[in-house]
């Protein structure tokens, strides 16, 4: 029997303004912890955090590919009922993706950088991070730069996936193209535009 469709946003307008603010202020300061201002009613597995950002930044004209963690039978429900996005079948073809699994996570290569014609037409990897916000005792950092930086900006490593530096040095090499990753933690976001340079 199917179970009903999780309800989303209470308020769906105010509560996606509100999260699209908190996702344009990460973007544009690159490695600052961000807020996530509401939560949505998700699929079993998801943050409220992370539904919230999918129903801020999907709908019809996006297609959308979820990772084997998050693409349950009622995610995928979710995700066509209230955004109404195409479901990619594979990362490159995908506008946005979901990624619950950070070690399963496919390469950075594996998703679309966009084209030198249309360097926008990449995707932007919602990239799940259960640790973000804590300081964790004696963790390494990586540092950052980039625009909406002051200086150097520092990164610590145990918010990432294992081996991600080295993937995003390769990244931020493709730029203007290059594939965009916005950290989501339980209760905030990080934006990682590829605009971002990491050492470390």
């Amino acid at each position: 029997m199917l179970q009903p469709i999780p309800a989303g946003f209470s308020r769906p307008v105010f509560e996606s303004q509100s999260t699209f603010r908190a996702v344009l202020q990460a973007m544009a300061n690159p490695g600052r912890t961000v807020p996530v201002p509401v939560t949505a009613q998700g699929p079993q597995g998801w943050s409220g955090s992370m539904a919230a950002l999918v129903l801020t930044l999907c709908d019809m004209d996006t297609s959308i590919w979820l990772d084997p963690t998050a693409a349950s039978p009622e995610a995928l429900r979710f995700v066509r009922f209230h955004c109404g996005s195409p479901q990619a079948s594979a990362p490159h073809e995908a506008a946005f993706a979901v990624v619950l699994e950070p070690k399963d996570m496919p390469a950075l290569r594996a998703f679309t950088p966009g084209t030198a014609e249309f360097p926008e037409r990449s995707s932007t990897v919602l990239l799940w991070s259960a640790n973000l916000g804590q300081a964790g005792s004696g963790a390494r950092a990586s540092n950052i730069q980039g625009p909406g930086i002051d200086g150097r900006g520092e990164l610590p490593l145990h918010w990432l996936p294992e081996g991600f530096a080295e993937q995003w040095r390769a990244n931020a090499g493709l730029f203007p193209c290059g594939v965009d990753v916005i950290l989501v933690g339980p209760e905030a976001v990080v934006g990682l535009p590829r605009t971002v340079t990491m050492e470390g």
